[in-house]
C-alpha cells in the first residue's frame, strides 16, 4: 500500500469512531451517543451556599476547617443522588474557602431541592424530664433556670396544643450518628412516619437506655425541635420510628435526608439561580440555529471563492465538527451555552486555517509552480503559521479554564478540543484530500 493509502485507512478509521460515538444506534452500552448539556441549556438550579463558622454568622472572621468542608460536599452529594438529579455539579467555589457551588441540571422542583439541600438533619434521642405549654411553666420548679445538665426544646405537643416546650436531658440516648438507614412508613391509623434502623451497637445502647427509662417520654429530635415525644412502654431494639404530622412528601424529605447524614456544619444561601427548561431549550436551539447559520455561510463562502477546492475545507469543517463532537461524548464532557460560543469560534478558527493554506497555493502557482509542488510547498510554509496560531490561542484557553469558573470553562473546553482538532483536520486531513485527487495523475491545472 501507498503512504497515502495508509493515511486513508487511518484517518478514516479515526473520523469513523468519532461518528459512532455520537451516532445513537452504535453508541457504546446501546445509549444514545448524547452530549451531556449544562445547566443554562438544560434547565435547572444553581446555587452557591456558604458553610457557616461553628457559632453562627456572629462568629466573625472564623475560618471554616477545610475537613468540613469536604464532609459538607460528600454529604451533599449523597442527599443530591437519592434526589435523582443526572449530573449534578457540587465543589468548593471562591477564594474564600467557605463557600460551595451547587449545580442540578433538570431539577423541576425546586423548593423541594432547596429543602433537601439546605436541611442540617441532626437527630438525637433523649429523655424527657417534663413538658409544659409554655417555658415559664416548664422552669416553675427551678427559679426559671435552665440545670446545666439538661435543656429546654420547643416541638409538636399533644394533638390538643398547638406546641409544647420539653426539658430533656443535654446526653443523648443515641444520635443519627448510630443510624443505619431510614425509610418511609406507615402508622397505625395510616399516618406517614418515617421508620430508622440502627447499627449493632446504637441498637445495643438504645435497647439498654429505653429498658432503663420505661414510663418516661423519649423526645425526638430533629435540628434541635421536638418532632414527637412518645412514651417509652418497653424496651426497644434496632428498629424504631419518628412520628410527627408529616405529609407524604415531609416523610419521604426526611428519610432521604437522614439517609445522606446530617450535615457538619450550617449553611446559608449566597447566590441561587434558577433557569427554566423552556428557556434551556431555547438557550440550546438558538445555539444550534447560529452554528448551522455560521456553517452554512462558510460553506457558501468557501465554495464561491475557491471554487472546487472550497470543498476540500468544507469537508475538512465536517472532520473537526465531527472530532469535536466524539471527543465531548467519550470524555462526558458539559456543553454549555458559551460552550456553543467555542464551537462557532472554532469553525471560524478552521476557516482561518483553509485560508492560509489555499492563499500559499495560489501564490505558489502564480510563481509558476506545478500544481502537486504547489500543494505541497502551501501546506509545508504555513505550518509554523498554523502552530503559532493555535499554540496562543491554546495558551489563552488554558488560563480562562484555570481561572474560570462554571460557563466559562465549558467555552475553554470546547475551545481546546476544538483547536486540537482543527490541527488535524485543517491540514492532515485536508492534504490528505488533495493528494487522494491529485494521486499519480498529471494535472496543469487546480481549480482554486
Amino acid at each position: 500500500m501507498t503512504a497515502w493509502s495508509w493515511r486513508a485507512v487511518l484517518y478514516g478509521s479515526f473520523l469513523v469512531g468519532c461518528f459512532v460515538a455520537i451516532w445513537p444506534p452504535l453508541a457504546r452500552n446501546g445509549e444514545p451517543g448524547k452530549i451531556k448539556l449544562g445547566l443554562d441549556l438544560r434547565g435547572g438550579m444553581h446555587l452557591v451556599l456558604q458553610v457557616m463558622p461553628e457559632g453562627g454568622p456572629t462568629a466573625g472572621k472564623q475560618r471554616v476547617a477545610p475537613n468540613t468542608i469536604k464532609e459538607v460536599i460528600r454529604t451533599l452529594e449523597r442527599r443530591v443522588n437519592q434526589f435523582g438529579v443526572a449530573d449534578p455539579v457540587i465543589t468548593e467555589y471562591g477564594k474564600t474557602g467557605d463557600q460551595i457551588l451547587v449545580q442540578l441540571p433538570g431539577v423541576k422542583d425546586v423548593a423541594q431541592a432547596k429543602r433537601l439541600i439546605i436541611s442540617v438533619a441532626q437527630l438525637s434521642l433523649q429523655i424527657v424530664e417534663d413538658v409544659a405549654p409554655t417555658r415559664e411553666l416548664l422552669l416553675r420548679n427551678s427559679a426559671g433556670v435552665v440545670p446545666p445538665t439538661l435543656q429546654v426544646l420547643e416541638g409538636s405537643g399533644d394533638a390538643s396544643e398547638r406546641s409544647a416546650f420539653y426539658l430533656v436531658r443535654r446526653q443523648a440516648v443515641i444520635t443519627g450518628r448510630e443510624l443505619r438507614t431510614a425509610r418511609v412508613g406507615v402508622g397505625d391509623h395510616g399516618e406517614p412516619n418515617v421508620e430508622f434502623t440502627l447499627t449493632p451497637r446504637g441498637a445495643q445502647q438504645f435497647k439498654q437506655e429505653t429498658g432503663a427509662n420505661i414510663g418516661r417520654r423519649l423526645a425526638i429530635v430533629l435540628d434541635e425541635r421536638v418532632t414527637s415525644a412518645p412514651m417509652i412502654e418497653q424496651s426497644v431494639g434496632a428498629e424504631a420510628q419518628i412520628r410527627g404530622r408529616f405529609t407524604a412528601t415531609q416523610a419521604d424529605e426526611l428519610a432521604k435526608i437522614l439517609r445522606a447524614g446530617a450535615l457538619p456544619a450550617k449553611l446559608r444561601y449566597v447566590q441561587e439561580l434558577t433557569v427554566g427548561a423552556s428557556l434551556g431549550e431555547d438557550s440550546l436551539r438558538a445555539g444550534i440555529i447560529a452554528s448551522a447559520a455560521g456553517m452554512l455561510f462558510i460553506i457558501v463562502f468557501m465554495l464561491a471563492y475557491y471554487r472546487l477546492s472550497g470543498l476540500n475545507a468544507v469537508v475538512a469543517l465536517a472532520a473537526n465538527l465531527l472530532i469535536l463532537l466524539g471527543a465531548m461524548v467519550c470524555s462526558e464532557a458539559t456543553l454549555t451555552l458559551p460552550g456553543i460560543a467555542g464551537v462557532i469560534l472554532t469553525i471560524g478558527v478552521g476557516v482561518d486555517t483553509n485560508v492560509l493554506v489555499f492563499e500559499r497555493i495560489r501564490e505558489e502557482l502564480r510563481n509558476g509552480k506545478s500544481v502537486r509542488i504547489a500543494v505541497q510547498n502551501g501546506f509545508d510554509r504555513v505550518w509554523i503559521t498554523i502552530l503559532d496560531t493555535h499554540a496562543t490561542a491554546l495558551i489563552a484557553a488554558a488560563f480562562l479554564f484555570q481561572f474560570g469558573t462554571g460557563p466559562i470553562k465549558g467555552f475553554a473546553v470546547t475551545l481546546v478540543t476544538g483547536l486540537i482538532a482543527n490541527v488535524f483536520a485543517s491540514y492532515f486531513v485536508s492534504k490528505f484530500l488533495f493528494e487522494w485527487v491529485l494521486g499519480k495523475r498529471q494535472v496543469s491545472t487546480l481549480s482554486i
